[in-house]
């Protein structure tokens, strides 16, 4: 029996493999000195794998099934944050941004988004971190596809979307 595989499976299984490696890497205990924590003058370089609005944040086009991330809201209070680089984006309304990306189990890991807007431009990190409360619980490590829906300040128009690599992290 033989699979057909699209590229668009072998980036979603390679962004679900790469996630997986980085939640296990950090830790729910929030020890930044753990194995595999950042230290402050490290930063995620990584751009996203897509860049155009998606429309419903998936292709409709028939072939294979395509994930459909889980809405989650907006967390103000994290510890141990990393950027968790955003995979596509759709347009709800004119000025709204709903970003898909990877983060941890809901019940240990919250999300953030940080958002810089230029007339030319709308830059968007999105960010995960541990929950205040998770910092001693015992964390299962599996990844979550989530959309996260950010308000702009304008209309996006013909900006472009971009992604935001420079932000401050609580750690």
């Amino acid at each position: 029996m033989h699979h057909r595989h699209s590229r668009g499976d072998l980036r979603r299984v390679g962004a679900v493999v790469t996630m997986l490696g980085l939640l296990l890497l950090t830790s729910c205990a929030g020890d930044s000195d753990a194995i595999g924590a950042e230290s402050p003058d490290d930063r995620s370089t990584s751009a996203p794998a897509a860049t155009s609005p998606a429309e419903g944040l998936d292709d409709g086009g028939g072939g294979s099934p395509e994930m459909k991330p889980t809405p989650v809201r907006e967390t103000s209070e994290l510890v141990s944050e990393h950027l968790s680089s955003w995979q596509e984006y759709s347009t709800p309304s004119e000025t709204e941004l709903q970003m898909a990306f990877y983060s941890g189990n809901p019940a240990c890991y919250g999300v953030r988004a940080v958002v810089e807007e230029t007339d030319t431009q709308v830059r968007v990190a999105t960010i995960s971190g541990t929950l205040p409360d998770a910092i001693n619980s015992a964390c299962t490590q599996e990844a979550r596809y989530v959309a996260l829906v950010i308000e702009l300040d304008q209309p996006l128009g013909e900006r472009e979307v971009v992604p935001l690599n420079e932000v401050e992290l609580t750690r």
